[in-house]
């Protein structure tokens, strides 16, 4: 359970920044549009580019924290478990920046904007357009009109942020995968992302490259839905107030 409470902290905030980037984006490439109707027909090119722009900024933000959350949790277990020395959430930060500098929070950037940039273009697109499929289905319009029908937006949102997060992370585990091994690699025998690619498929196979995957989509389909429930469940709390206001 070592590491548990940085990653819990901030991962609202990233969260928050890529959302509020996203928003933002969004709104200002709405602007560009001449018309509603030139709105309307670059709206998914735009929700993609706007998630694009969100991944590559929040991506700067999330590569420190993503790698002290590493470098804390896998000292974690060798420390506590193999050898009963306790390494603190500061003294790994302090481990980082005497070793490495201030660069060495950003070891394995490369490999977390591949996994960021352009998937969080997709994962902001799937999920828009999960969204307008399953409002445009006959079970969804009935739900609609019926008079208990206020929860059918909850299972729409659900559904489709889970689709959203599976289809986004099928296109990224092997970065994600080399990411986390240049993170953990504190020696640096690591060069480079295709360096730590070669060396692990000379040890380990193809394979290794893909190692955790059905760990990673079983976890992006609760976790995604859940960011998208509380990022709706957000914006609907913005239109109150300003219509309040």
């Amino acid at each position: 359970m070592g590491g548990m409470f940085f990653p819990f902290i901030s991962t609202g905030a990233i969260n928050s920044l890529l959302f509020g980037i996203y928003g933002n984006h969004l709104r200002q490439l709405r602007k560009v549009c001449h018309s509603d109707y030139q709105r309307e027909q670059l709206e998914y090119k735009n929700m993609f580019w706007a998630g694009s722009v969100a991944g590559f900024v929040q991506s700067f933000i999330a590569c420190p924290m993503e790698l002290i959350k590493v470098r804390f949790q896998t000292h974690c277990y060798y420390n506590d478990y193999l050898y009963g020395q306790r390494r603190t959430l500061f003294g790994t930060v302090k481990r980082i920046l005497k070793n490495d500098g201030i660069s060495g929070l950003y070891r394995g950037l490369l490999p977390m904007m591949c996994r960021d940039v352009l998937p969080y273009g997709i994962y902001m697109l799937a999920y828009r357009q999960s969204v307008d499929y399953l409002d445009n289905t006959e079970f969804v319009r009935r739900r609609r009109n019926h008079p208990d029908g206020s929860n059918v937006s909850l299972l729409v949102t659900t559904m489709a942020g889970a689709w959203a997060g599976v289809i986004s992370w099928v296109c990224v585990i092997p970065f994600d995968v080399v990411k986390t091994l240049m993170q953990a690699d504190e020696n640096h025998k690591f060069r480079g992302i295709i360096h730590c690619v070669q060396v692990n498929y000379r040890a380990y196979g193809w394979r290794s490259i893909f190692r955790g995957s059905w760990m990673l989509v079983a976890r992006a389909i609760p976790f995604n839905a859940a960011t998208f429930l509380g990022y709706e469940y957000a914006l609907e709390c913005c239109h109150q107030y300003d219509t309040y206001v």
